[in-house]
């Protein structure tokens, strides 16, 4: 075997490792965004902030600010404010009613009926912001069920609250 194809070997032998380092560090920087993401939630001010634009029809807020992470900082802020009697254990059922209804998203439509956006609510408008589809959401449930987990219990049961 000569130097020529010694270096050639080397040099393969190199750029395979590269492309596995970079596999790797691909994969350890995805996980670590993903913890990352979980960790995280918007704070207050700028929850509220983005809240305020939504409902002033500000497109840019609506349709590129609006996230589900935003809306459940929302709906968390809205039930300790609103109805400070829910605990925690309320937020994680809400948590799962509206995820299984809308998966927290503020455009969700039923084609099979007339329910819309994050609560699924009947006959919501579909121009209807998601803090205020939150609000009347929460609203709701506070009329019909009292708290989030007894509408979470009646979902798991029929399958709609």
């Amino acid at each position: 075997m000569d130097d020529a194809d010694r270096y050639d070997r080397h040099d393969y032998n190199h750029h395979k490792d590269v492309v596995k380092i970079k596999k790797i560090a691909a994969i350890l920087f995805t996980w670590y965004m993903a913890i990352l993401s979980l960790l995280t939630t918007p704070s207050e001010p700028y929850t509220i902030g983005v809240a305020e634009l939504v409902k002033c029809n500000n497109e840019y807020a609506t349709t590129k600010l609006w996230t589900s992470k935003l809306s459940k900082a929302y709906a968390k802020l809205q039930m300790a404010y609103y109805y400070p009697e829910w605990n925690n254990s309320e937020y994680k059922a809400l948590l799962k009613l509206w995820g299984k209804e809308s998966g927290w998203n503020h455009l969700a439509d039923n084609p099979h009926s007339s329910a819309f956006g994050i609560a699924q609510m009947l006959g919501l408008d579909t121009k209807t912001p998601a803090p205020a589809q939150i609000e009347q959401g929460l609203a709701y449930i506070h009329h019909r069920y009292d708290k989030p987990s007894v509408a979470w219990a009646h979902w798991r049961k029929h399958n709609w609250y």
